[in-house]
């Protein structure tokens, strides 16, 4: 009896969610075949030998990975810096991508890669935001689709991480676009997957009005001079009158805590209104509390499964997929004006072809953002 295909697959990049990333591919993905890793820091080898199966051939050269491996497709799970670079090169030598967010900083090269990803379409290329494929959001997906929650006006959502005492992310800060770049893509995402962004538009190119952004360095003072904030505040006016508000932080005491509320004129549901680890409880004399969840990587681990799963059902089957070129690109174009205003203290309007109106800004000595 002949067995299910399996999906050849490289995981360029072994850092936190790379090492998430190769546990999953090694024990929780039937359907591929974890044939090669790559990393470029030193170490990742002795790490990738201790770590991985053997099967599993490592890689310091990502091109030599792709070239060299038997590959079919490959996981991006590097900087984002590298995002845009190793996916050219990946669908250059004919493989099926899938990228963690974002694909780039900003909106020339996002849309670069997105038209050359179109230019291939037999190629399967997946940018997939964790939230839409975590069951409590898709249940409630199901919900406005059935009309349960009525019209569906408006979203509120929030992404809080744990203060870091080492301050990593400010120095990383540099290089990840800002925090509504970095972290506000997925509440961006995730509004647009609940609004009905395309209904009822006079001009399809264009799906927002406006935003507008605020931020504060309330702990984290050095991240002024990257232009970035630890607690971020947005709002997106879309052009059919929806409405998407985020607040993203990065001082939170407890832990992580990712709230979304989906304001329907029947009912809203509320997602992740606690962030408890679990459905214990502690009584002592302290009072009555809960475990919290310490980071994203905990609280969408299935998404991590089941993305996984759709990308690989996407090359073998044909299925469709949650997550589209258009979807990376229209949530790019939003964070990346959403840190421009942060930066400007202005509102960003969008043209008619559906861009962010913007100049040249100098964070850190460098112009960014022009769109």
């Amino acid at each position: 009896m002949t067995g299910q295909p399996r999906l050849k697959l490289a995981l360029m990049g072994l850092g936190r969610l790379g090492a998430i990333r190769a546990r999953i591919l090694t024990f929780q993905q039937p359907r591929i075949e974890f044939v090669a890793a790559c990393d470029t820091k030193p170490g990742a080898g002795e790490w990738a030998a201790a770590n991985l199966p053997e099967s599993v051939k490592f890689y310091a050269d990502p091109e030599d990975c792709m070239k060299n491996s038997g590959c079919e497709a490959v996981l991006i799970s590097t900087g984002t810096a590298t995002h845009a670079p190793l996916i050219c090169l990946a669908l250059n030598l004919n493989l099926h991508v899938m990228c963690e967010k974002p694909i780039s900083v900003d909106v020339l090269t996002t849309q670069e890669v997105v038209a050359k990803a179109a230019s291939k379409p037999h190629l399967k290329f997946l940018v997939p935001f964790s939230r839409r494929y975590d069951t409590s959001y898709r249940t409630v997906k199901k919900m406005v689709e059935n009309g349960e929650l009525g019209e569906v006006h408006a979203v509120e959502t929030a992404c809080i991480d744990k203060q870091d005492p080492s301050g990593f992310f400010v120095t990383f800060s540099a290089q990840s676009g800002g925090i509504f770049v970095d972290m506000g893509i997925h509440d961006i995402d995730i509004g647009r997957y609940f609004l009905d962004v395309k209904n009822g538009l006079s001009n399809p190119k264009k799906q927002v009005n406006r935003v507008v952004a605020m931020g504060q360095q309330v702990v984290y003072s050095e991240l002024t001079k990257y232009g970035d904030a630890d607690n971020g505040w947005g709002m997106v006016e879309f052009a059919n009158g929806k409405i998407l508000t985020t607040h993203l932080g990065r001082t939170l005491m407890n832990g992580y805590e990712a709230p979304t509320r989906v304001c329907g004129t029947k009912a809203h549901s509320l997602i992740g209104a606690n962030s408890v680890m679990n459905r214990v409880e502690i009584r002592d004399e302290y009072g009555v509390r809960t475990a919290t969840t310490p980071d994203a990587f905990m609280l969408y681990d299935t998404s991590f499964i089941n993305d996984l799963e759709e990308f690989s059902g996407a090359i073998l089957d044909n299925s469709p997929m949650s997550c589209t070129s258009e979807d990376a690109f229209e949530a790019a174009k939003i964070v990346t004006a959403l840190q421009y205003s942060f930066r400007t203290r202005l509102p960003v309007y969008f043209d008619d072809n559906g861009l962010p109106i913007m100049e040249a800004v100098e964070v850190n000595g460098s112009a960014k953002e022009k769109a």
